[in-house]
């Protein structure tokens, strides 16, 4: 089960406003802070970008309408992980908007901001992007990303576009959030059931030959991204953009790259990736072998099963009397778990998995406990706990705050 608190809302598609450049006045600020990483700042036209050179193949950006203060580092969200660069092994700036690493080049337009990366590592170089500000109304703004020589586009995260489609790239397709938060379980396909839309703000662009860039937003808001056109968009809301320009030799090491910016996740077991069966469910050890023994004579390769409602002794519906919120076997039907589980795993090579719910059947005497210490969900600090009479018996839901 799944529950979902956020208000949707929409987001809207306002056309691109032209930057008037009557009165601008423009200029440069570069602050070495004691430190290898660079920190730039121009000004035009009451903006103000931010450029942090914080490795050969990494930029950080922000453009915000408030002054940053003289030396600042620029803000992170939590999504970043690493904020301790050294800086670029060279490092050159030219006083007239040109900033260049060992890898990268970065000119900065000094009366309408935008910026162009070219890759320098490549023979010749390429030119890859140039990032501008999107000024739209009200508190909606974002960036357009002029596609260059670019032919796709992967990354963002999850949204299922066509069920008969399975191709990735994103050219040709508007991204759009789950809801404000950019994460949601939605429809698709007319289905009864949802899928994930969870947003990633990290997108992929790809060129002929190994010609790649990453751009990473650094950006709690939800979202939408517009790839129909031949310049791409996004939009956001919200007040400063902070964003990361990646460049790299190929798609792998601008991957790197990215999980040493946000992190490295814990890597699961091997094993968790193999072939893991399910069903509504087993009724038995028996039934479980019998499907072990086919799928083994028919050469799947597999690593576990999952034990449904059944192993804790099934539910009754709408009944106090259920077993859901139960974690004690049913040795009826499933005697001796442990030296089972451990045959399984010897001499077959099998996992398992036991489902467990948030739900607790009001006849047990795990409700009771859980309620005296007020461990089960309320509609209020003081009230009883939240009744629910369904499919699964009738009782309460455990509070995980």
């Amino acid at each position: 089960m799944r529950f979902n608190s956020f208000q949707k809302i929409g987001l809207r598609y306002v056309p691109l406003v032209v930057i008037s450049f009557v009165g601008f006045t423009a200029g440069c600020r570069t602050d070495k802070s004691n430190t290898n990483v660079s920190r730039s700042q121009f000004t035009a036209n009451g903006q103000y970008l931010t450029i942090e050179v914080l490795d050969d193949d990494l930029i950080h950006f922000e453009l915000s309408s408030d002054k940053p203060k003289a030396g600042a580092k620029i803000y992170t969200t939590p999504m970043v992980h690493k904020t301790d660069y050294d800086g670029p092994d060279f490092f050159r700036d030219d006083g007239s908007g040109s900033l260049e690493t060992r890898e990268m080049l970065i000119h900065v337009n000094r009366e309408t901001l935008a910026v162009t990366v070219t890759d320098k590592s490549k023979e010749p170089t390429v030119k890859l992007t140039t990032l501008s500000s999107l000024n739209v109304e009200g508190d909606i703004r974002g960036l357009t990303i002029e596609r260059h020589r670019m032919q796709h586009a992967y990354g963002l995260g999850e949204q299922f576009f066509r069920p008969d489609e399975p191709n990735g790239s994103l050219i040709g397709r508007l991204r759009t959030p789950g809801d404000e938060f950019g994460n949601k379980m939605v429809n698709f396909d007319e289905g009864t059931g949802s899928v994930g839309n969870a947003q990633f703000p990290i997108l992929y662009a790809v060129g002929p030959s190994t010609d790649c860039y990453a751009l990473f937003v650094d950006h709690v808001h939800a979202q939408t991204w517009d790839f129909t056109k031949t310049n791409w968009t996004m939009e956001t809301k919200g007040g400063a953009l902070r964003w990361y320009v990646m460049t790299g030799s190929d798609l792998m090491d601008l991957r790197r790259d990215y999980m040493e910016l946000v992190g490295r996740p814990p890597v699961p077991p091997k094993k968790m990736f193999g072939l893991w069966v399910s069903e509504y469910g087993y009724d038995d050890w028996s039934e479980l072998e019998d499907k072990l023994r086919t799928l083994r004579e028919n050469h799947f390769p597999v690593d576990g099963f999952v034990l449904d409602l059944q192993w804790f002794g099934g539910i009754t519906s709408e009944s106090e009397s259920t077993q859901m919120g139960s974690l004690t076997w049913d040795t009826t039907r499933f005697p001796d778990p442990a030296r089972k589980i451990s045959q399984l795993k010897e001499q077959e090579g099998i996992g398992l998995i036991a489902i467990e719910e948030s739900y607790v059947g009001r006849g047990l005497s795990e409700y009771a406990a859980l309620k005296k210490k007020r461990f089960l969900a309320r509609k209020s600090d003081h009230g009883d706990p939240v009744f629910f009479s369904t499919w699964w018996g009738a009782g309460g839901m455990l509070d995980w705050t």
